[in-house]
């Protein structure tokens, strides 16, 4: 499990994300996880919540083969965006 800080997960946010959106997606994972990139409820993982049962049949593309490495805040971050571009949107956190 990460031990990444919140300062951390924000560094590597700001850095996987697009400049135009960053600062959007700093306020999903804050209120979707308070920066814990082991944030975990019944049904989604990490700093974005990404809910793995519905997601996991494209995120192996990314090289996410289990919902644990979703506790890795760069693969998270990395997943967030997937999901963002393949949504067109914010849909998945509620816009």
């Amino acid at each position: 499990a990460s031990k990444a800080s919140p300062a951390e997960v924000e560094a590597i946010i700001r850095a996987v994300w697009p400049d135009e959106l960053e600062e959007h997606a700093l306020e999903i994972a804050w209120r979707e996880s308070k920066y814990v990139a082991t944030a975990k409820n019944n049904c989604c993982y990490g700093v974005f919540q990404v809910y793995w049962s519905v997601h996991r049949s494209w995120l192996d593309d990314l090289g996410i083969t289990s919902a644990e490495q979703l506790f890795d805040p760069t693969l998270n971050a990395r997943a967030a965006l997937r999901l963002y571009e393949r949504a067109g949107g914010w849909g998945p956190w509620g816009g």
